[in-house]
């Protein structure tokens, strides 16, 4: 989107709000405001850094062998390679037989070591207005900033997003280290059964903790704390907002139909090199092309719930462009000083493509691309790609690279004399070390994200069921929720611009209960959830890229069985209000969990102290947890209201 165009649509919205304030009924106009400040500490439990990140590459400062010199195959293609290029005139290395081939292939280290997840100062203003008897309106002002605490390689950008210009949401201004923006900006009408709100928005459906089932109306913004904040804010602080109108209708006193339509406004995932970053660096990603595309998508959606006795029922209907990027691999536009620049030579003539034609290009530092196999497989195995799928990604949709494997093939490196394509991760190993020597060099990549068409359906009920007082069945509420998506789209753990379709059912039963256990403590809430997807894990990573590592290609899970979470949290009260402890667990049938045990202390209305651990630990890659298992670490969120 232009930056004239979403001045517009900004200013339309403002404008709605501002029509509002200036109606007949604004003598009657009052506003109250109110905030608070905070500082916000996430310090390291662990020393383990981000593995995306090159201090925290399992390689970093790490010397590997160069398989090349294992494979008399690749010997032979890099001395003919060499042999070709010096009668061209070109500079002679790479080659066995000139024993210039390089034995060993060394990632520089980078000494630094991270003690801070988070350091951040937050400010926030809240002005509510009321207008007339029948309007009300709400505008909060929020401000982060966190100094350059995180020691990467250069300045990482924490904050800025090339989605509206420079701007990652509709509303907001960042650098580098800050950002400000305004989540709120809207006026609510409410008239007997009607009530509309419009402006700039969240709008959260769903009551699934850590779940999102039929929340589904607004991505995340996960640049500030991943989804590591206090369990029991429910992705408060994540959800997007976006311009947009909300409308419901009361039908007598037990039914109420709700309908919405906003601006699409993406998921913003940590960007490359920050603390959280899930992409593996050597991919740099562009947001907004994709984002250009669907600029002007509206999202819409209608909500039915009502109630009968004790049952709750609702049902929904979505139609959206699915905020939450999927990516494939595009042409990088990079160049090659090793022997692999230039047309080559392929029986039948090959496509006669260059190098700047596709993705893979030459890192010019030297120090940060993909250059040996381990660094490639442990890599995208982390990220839920499939290294070896995305070699044979490389082949189908890249002329040049077409042309390079089906060279390989004649010297013995893939499956069979002039098929270029490959089958084993050992394979594997020889192609990517032979790629890197032959490049002359690190590999980086290029990839985009899309954001696609999808409708979803859904529907859920609450039950409370009621027995004698003070036992535990008394006022316990089963709440359930279940969306259908036809024709989903998921990123192919290939990276292949053919994306995956697939129709996913997603479902999550829930029960939560308060109960007091004795007459000194105010009652203590629990909940315990259980969710299935069909096809993806809870980070919308399609199940077949997941469960491989270095050595082993991704097992997937998808044969049936789908992905499955338990969950189980707590809270209780002290008997003065004062003191409040929690306990939020995340538990990954795929193998891993994530634990969060909390306390709340709140001396007076003006300050409150939270402290809280994030323990996380996954057993393998297939785990939702594998990426973030570095980041283990103790929040204190010290607050001032007034």
């Amino acid at each position: 989107m232009n930056i004239k165009h979403q001045a517009g649509l900004t200013a339309s919205v403002l404008a709605l709000s501002a029509s509002a304030l200036i109606s007949p009924s604004a003598a009657a106009f009052d506003a109250s405001v109110s905030g608070f400040i905070r500082q916000e500490m996430a310090y390291k439990i662990g020393g383990d850094q981000n593995p995306n990140n090159p201090n925290g590459n399992p390689l970093n400062g790490k010397t590997v062998p160069n398989t090349v010199l294992d494979h008399p195959g690749g010997c032979a293609l890099l001395d003919a390679l060499t042999l070709l290029t010096v009668a061209q005139g070109g500079e002679a290395y790479g080659s066995c037989l000139l024993g210039t081939m390089p034995p060993n292939i060394t990632k520089p280290f980078i000494d630094n070591e991270n003690d801070w997840n988070v350091f951040a100062t937050r400010a926030q203003i809240d002005i509510d207005m009321n207008i007339s008897n029948n309007m009300t309106g709400r505008m909060q002002i929020r401000g982060y900033y966190q100094p350059d605490v995180f020691d990467d390689y250069g300045d990482p950008n924490l904050f800025t997003v090339n989605n509206h210009g420079d701007e990652a949401t509709y509303l907001s201004i960042s650098g580098s280290n800050y950002m400000v923006d305004m989540p709120m900006a809207y006026i609510d009408y409410a008239k007997g059964p009607l009530w509309i709100r419009f402006g700039n928005q969240q709008i959260a459906w769903g009551e699934a903790l850590f779940f999102r089932v039929a929340d589904v109306a607004n991505g995340l913004d996960l640049r500030r704390h991943l989804f590591l904040d206090f369990g029991a804010e429910e992705y408060a602080d994540e959800r997007l907002s976006s311009p947009g109108v909300r409308a419901s209708y009361t039908f007598g006193t037990d039914w109420e139909l709700e309908v919405f339509a906003q601006m699409f406004q993406p998921t913003i995932i940590p960007n490359r090199g920050s603390p959280y970053s899930f992409l593996p660096y050597p991919f740099t990603v562009d947001f907004e092309t994709g984002f250009d595309q669907v600029d002007d998508a509206i999202n819409g959606g209608v909500r039915l719930q009502g109630q009968i006795g004790n049952l709750g029922v609702q049902f929904f209907a979505v139609s959206r462009h699915n905020p939450d990027p999927i990516f494939k691999l595009v042409p990088g536009n990079g160049t090659a000083e090793g022997l692999l620049n230039g047309p080559l030579p392929v029986l039948g003539g090959g496509s006669g493509e260059l190098m700047g034609s596709q993705p893979f290009y030459l890192d010019e530092s030297g120090e940060f691309g993909f250059d040996s196999w381990r660094h490639w497989f442990g890599s995208t195995s982390l990220a839920g790609i499939d290294g070896l799928g995305l070699l044979n990604t490389l082949i189908e949709e890249y002329g040049f690279l077409d042309d390079a494997f089906t060279l390989f093939s004649y010297f013995g490196l893939t499956d069979g004399f002039g098929d270029p394509n490959v089958s084993t991760i050992e394979q594997g190993r020889y192609i990517v070390d032979t790629l890197a020597t032959a490049f002359g060099g690190p590999l980086r990549a290029g990839g985009q994200a899309v954001y696609t068409a999808e409708n979803i359906y859904g529907l859920g009920f609450n039950y409370i069921f009621y027995a004698e007082p003070d036992t535990f069945m008394d006022q316990l509420v089963l709440r359930f929720e279940g969306s259908y998506t036809p024709d989903k789209k998921f990123t192919d753990p290939s990276l292949s611009s053919d994306f995956i379709v697939s129709d996913e059912w997603i479902t999550s039963v829930t029960i939560e209960k308060y109960q007091r256990f004795t007459d000194a403590f105010p009652a203590t809430f629990f909940i315990f959830e259980w969710m299935h997807k069909s096809e993806s894990d809870m980070l919308g990573r399609h199940l077949s890229g997941l469960g491989g590592d270095r050595n082993h290609l991704p097992g997937g899970g998808e044969d049936g069985r789908g992905w499955d979470a338990l969950v189980f949290a707590l809270q209780q009260p002290f008997p003065d209000l004062k003191w409040r402890i929690d306990m939020s667990i995340l538990y990954d049938l795929n193998g891993g969990f994530f634990m969060q045990p909390a306390v709340r202390y709140k001396p007076s209305n003006t300050w409150s102290v939270e402290a809280f651990a994030n323990i996380i630990d996954a057993s393998n890659s297939g785990s939702i947890f594998a990426s973030t298992e570095f980041s283990d670490d103790f929040t204190v969120r010290i607050n001032y209201q007034f």
